[in-house]
């Protein structure tokens, strides 16, 4: 080999060498950009978690308020009807509080829910079954209503206490259970 050959074949090897290490060096940035990108949008999907979990919770603590007033008026109620055949003057529909789950549907759906840790996403699970169970209470009445409104007064205002009962019993498991996910995450 001439001394020509042997400086080109050097200089070879090492633009070879470089042009490998720049498109691997590109390889690894690219990654790395779309490794934080992920980590941020997932971040971001689990703030609205955050989110929705305290709206909810204010939502619940706000409504479980009148839940004892509530039944009261509804036992009153029945008691009114009984006698004179009326829903009583001061009869008051049932509140019920406005439940949201879109973020978390987004977060299982995206995967974001993958990058948090097992122990909190429990939690988080849980606080959203509660919640379901919150939002049953609520279909409930619905379907209470569609059946009964025009049909008999008492079963009107028992289907009232039902829901409300069942709301005494599942709101403050949910308003536990959201406590518990938010100081998690």
């Amino acid at each position: 080999m001439t001394d020509f050959m042997k400086k080109n074949t050097s200089g070879l090897l090492v633009e070879s060498l470089a042009i490998f290490l720049s498109v691997l060096l590109a390889f690894a940035a690219e990654q790395w950009r779309s490794d934080y990108n992920d980590r941020k949008r997932a971040n971001d999907i689990m703030s609205l978690v955050r989110t929705e979990l305290s709206q909810n919770l204010q939502e619940l603590e706000k409504v479980s308020v009148t839940r004892a007033e509530a039944l009261e008026i509804y036992i009153n109620a029945i008691g009114v009807y009984n006698e004179t055949g009326g829903f009583p003057p001061n009869f008051t529909e049932p509140v019920s509080p406005r439940i949201t789950s879109v973020a978390y549907k987004i977060a299982t759906e995206s995967g974001a829910v993958s990058m948090v840790d097992p122990s909190n996403l429990i939690m988080i699970g849980r606080a959203y079954e509660a919640l379901d169970q919150v939002a049953s209470n609520v279909e409930f009445l619905d379907d209470r209503n569609a059946q009964v409104r025009f049909q008999d007064g008492e079963q009107y205002i028992s289907g009232f206490i039902y829901y409300t009962n069942r709301a005494t019993n599942n709101e403050p498991i949910a308003i536990s259970e959201i406590r518990s996910a938010l100081n998690a995450l």
